[in-house]
């Protein structure tokens, strides 16, 4: 197969396994004043710059959509014949190590758009490993830095971290500040589900109130089909 054409199929494979649509090329800005020849080396630097930038880019990107073929590898039991040309795990620990290990070389060589969504899939592989430090610690710097829409994705796989620690204190707060600060990546009604479920056991009048003005704001919506559902389960 030539490679221009595996490398197509990688990038329609990545479209496929990515629950957002998302545009990893490198923004174009072109504000550009030629007053003699210093401004003009100056042009000529910036348009290496983007150039080499775009260049990046692509790169990271075939990387990074080869890394979340791994990361969606089959798990099969132990023992299964190998199929040619098909990567497989017997555990999904093991797939998470070593998707995190890919993950992890494109974060630290790249700096671009696709650099940074694997140092957030990072983060979420660290936490499937078990590896909770290692998830806080990577999923707090992509909160810090990632940009609206991928900070907020980053706060909603920490709270999940939390969870799995029994830090619900740690976890409400994440929530609530999602709700403050909503992105179209993860925006307040998705946190507010999750706060409802993390609620519903100890504080279940909390859920109630929470997934009663879901329905309120979102009338014979899916949001609202489901926030009746789980107010149906509240004891």
């Amino acid at each position: 197969m030539r490679s221009d054409v595996r490398h197509d199929l990688k990038r329609d494979k990545f479209a496929e396994t990515t629950t957002e649509t998302m545009h990893w090329a490198v923004e174009h800005r072109s504000r550009v004043i030629l007053y003699g020849s210093v401004l003009l080396a100056v042009l000529v630097l910036g348009i290496s710059y983007v150039a080499v930038r775009r260049s990046q880019e692509q790169t990271a990107s075939i990387a990074l959509a080869n890394a979340m073929e791994t990361y969606g590898a089959p798990i099969v039991p132990a023992g299964t014949p190998a199929q040619p040309g098909v990567t497989t795990f017997t555990s999904s620990k093991d797939r998470a190590k070593s998707a995190n290990a890919e993950f992890g070389k494109i974060a630290d060589k790249y700096s671009t758009k696709s650099g940074k969504i694997a140092h957030y899939m990072q983060g979420v592989t660290y936490g499937d490993m078990g590896d909770y430090a290692d998830a806080e610690k990577t999923l707090k710097d992509v909160a810090d830095h990632g940009g609206a829409d991928l900070s907020n994705l980053a706060k909603f796989a920490l709270a999940s971290v939390y969870r799995e620690n029994n830090r619900e204190a740690d976890a409400i707060s994440v929530y609530q500040d999602i709700e403050s600060h909503p992105s179209p990546s993860v925006g307040k009604t998705m946190a507010d589900i999750e706060l409802a479920s993390l609620y519903s056991t100890k504080q279940p009048d909390k859920a109630k109130i929470i997934l009663q003005q879901i329905v309120k704001d979102n009338p014979n919506s899916d949001i609202a089909q489901l926030a009746t559902e789980k107010l149906a389960a509240i004891k």
